[in-house]
C-alpha cells in the first residue's frame, strides 16, 4: 500500500509540475473556505463533489450549518447571520478558479476516416461572486466564465440572488435569476459534478429535440430543507419554473415569443453516513428544427419529459456506490403535419469512488443509453456505453489544488440514423482554485 501511494503521489505530482497552475471544471468556491478558514474538505470530498455539508450549506442560503442537538433549539437563520464574520471581498468572491488540461483523443464514425487530437490548453477560468447581503437574509450568487474549453468567451453563466427563512432545523429560500440546476442540487448520485473529468452521459447527452439536462436556465424556485438532530437524515424538496429552450437548445436568457414556462422538481433524501436518494422530473416544451426524409425542413413543438431516480450508498467512509436512471419521453415528427410519434430512453449509470485516503481517490464509471425513435421510419433501438476510469488527487493541505488523470472509451450509435461512433479520451488536469 506505502509502495501505491508514493507511486501515485509521485506520478500526480509530476503531472501537478506539467501544469504548473490548474483546476477541474471546477465548482469549489474557495471563498466560502477562506470565510470560516475551513478546508475545502469541509463540504467537498474532493472538490468539486458536494459532501452533506455542503449540500446544507447552499440549502441554508450560504450559512454554515451549526450542530444541531436533540435538546437545543436550532437556531433561526437571522441567528446564523448575525453570527457571519466580517463581510469583506476575499471571503464573498474567488478570482482564480481555473483549469489547465491535456487531452488526447480519437474519433471514429462509420463510413470517414478516423481523426486523433491532442492539446495543451485552459480548459476553463471563472470568476465566482457568491456570499450574504450583510444584516440580512439575502444571498447571491453569480459565475463569470472567461474562457470555456479553450476558447476566451466571457460569460455570466449563473446570476441569482434570493432569501432563506426558517430555521437550521426548517429552512426554506426563494430564488431568482439564472442558476445552474444540478449545483448542490440532489444527494451525490445525483450531482452533475464528479471525481471523473465528465459527467455521467444521461445529464450531457442532446437528444434528437436538441434538449439536454444539464444547463443554465432563467427562472424562479422554492425550496424546503428538514433535517433531524446531528443531520442523521435531511430531507429537501426543490421546485422551479423557467424560461426554457430555443430551436438549438440553449437556454432562453431574455424576452421571447415562447410563452410556456418549463417545471423541474427535485426531491432528496440524505441519511447518514454521507448517502442518500433523489428524485428528478421535468416538463417542458420548445421548438424543434426537423428534416423530414427528402431533406425538406421544418419546426414542431415537441413536449419534454425526463423523470430520474439516483442513489448513492457510502460503506465505511471509503467506498461511495452511486448509480443513476432517467427516462426520455419527447414527441417526435417524421414529416410536417405527421402523426407524432416518441423518442424514448431509458439510460443509467453505476460508479465507483474509492477514497484511499483523504485527498486521493481512484474512481470508475459505466454509462450505457438505450435510446429509439417510435414509428415506421424508426431504424430501432440505438445504444451507447462508456466505460471510464481516473484518480484525483489534492496536492495542498486545503485541497484547493486538485489533479486527475482519467481514460474514456464511448462507442455507439445515433438514435435518428443508426450511424455508429466510438470516441476514446485521455485527459489530465489540474485545477486551481483561489
Amino acid at each position: 500500500m506505502k509502495s501505491t501511494m508514493r507511486f501515485l503521489n509521485g506520478f500526480m505530482f509530476v503531472i501537478a509540475c506539467i501544469f504548473l497552475f490548474s483546476p477541474v471544471p471546477a465548482k469549489a468556491v474557495p471563498q466560502f473556505a477562506r470565510r470560516y478558514n475551513l478546508k475545502c474538505s469541509a463540504c467537498h470530498t474532493i472538490a468539486p463533489v458536494l459532501n452533506e455539508q455542503g449540500y446544507m450549506f447552499k440549502r441554508l442560503g450560504f450559512h454554515l450549518p451549526p450542530a444541531l442537538e436533540k435538546t437545543l433549539a436550532a437556531p433561526s437563520l437571522l441567528q446564523l447571520v448575525e453570527k457571519e464574520p466580517q463581510w469583506s471581498l476575499t471571503n464573498n468572491a474567488a478570482l482564480a478558479v481555473a483549469d489547465f488540461s491535456f487531452s488526447a483523443e480519437r474519433v471514429t464514425q462509420d463510413g470517414t476516416t478516423p481523426s486523433s487530437t491532442s492539446a495543451f490548453q485552459v480548459a476553463a477560468w471563472n470568476a465566482y461572486f457568491g456570499g450574504w447581503i450583510p444584516y440580512t437574509n439575502f444571498f447571491y450568487y453569480s459565475e463569470f466564465d472567461i474562457t470555456t474549453g479553450g476558447v476566451t468567451n466571457p460569460q455570466l453563466m449563473n446570476a441569482n440572488f434570493g432569501y432563506a427563512g426558517g430555521n437550521a432545523k426548517s429552512s426554506w429560500y426563494v430564488d431568482g435569476g439564472r442558476e445552474h440546476l444540478q449545483v448542490a442540487e440532489g444527494t451525490r448520485a445525483a450531482e452533475v459534478y464528479s471525481l471523473l473529468p465528465s459527467s455521467p452521459l444521461l445529464y450531457e447527452t442532446t437528444s434528437p429535440t436538441t434538449f439536454v439536462f444539464d444547463q443554465s436556465p432563467v427562472g424562479i424556485d422554492a425550496g424546503y430543507t428538514w433535517a433531524s438532530s446531528n443531520y442523521k437524515h435531511v430531507f429537501a424538496a426543490t421546485a422551479k419554473v423557467t424560461n426554457g429552450d430555443n430551436v438549438d437548445g440553449s437556454e432562453i436568457l431574455g424576452p421571447s415569443a415562447r410563452n410556456s414556462k418549463d417545471v423541474w422538481l427535485d426531491v432528496d433524501y440524505w441519511y447518514a453516513p454521507e448517502s442518500g436518494v433523489t428524485f428528478v422530473d421535468y416538463y417542458g416544451k420548445k421548438d424543434n428544427l426537423q428534416t423530414d426524409p427528402l431533406g425538406n425542413q421544418f419546426t414542431f413543438s415537441p413536449h419534454i419529459r425526463r423523470q430520474g431516480v439516483f442513489a448513492n450508498y457510502k460503506l465505511l467512509s471509503k467506498v461511495d456506490l452511486l448509480g443513476g436512471y432517467m427516462h426520455s419521453d419527447d414527441d417526435w415528427q417524421v414529416v410536417q403535419g405527421g402523426v407524432l410519434s416518441s423518442f424514448i430512453a431509458n439510460n443509467y449509470y453505476g460508479a465507483v469512488d474509492y477514497y484511499i485516503v483523504q485527498g486521493l481517490a481512484v474512481s470508475g464509471r459505466f454509462d450505457r443509453l438505450n435510446q429509439k425513435i417510435t414509428g415506421p421510419s424508426s431504424v430501432g433501438l440505438q445504444n451507447t456505453h462508456d466505460w471510464t476510469v481516473g484518480v484525483s488527487k489534492t496536492f495542498t493541505p486545503s485541497g484547493n489544488v486538485v489533479g486527475r488523470l482519467a481514460y474514456s472509451d464511448l462507442a455507439g450509435r445515433d438514435p435518428v440514423t443508426a450511424v455508429g461512433n466510438t470516441d476514446k479520451q485521455f485527459q489530465a488536469d489540474v485545477a486551481f482554485n483561489f
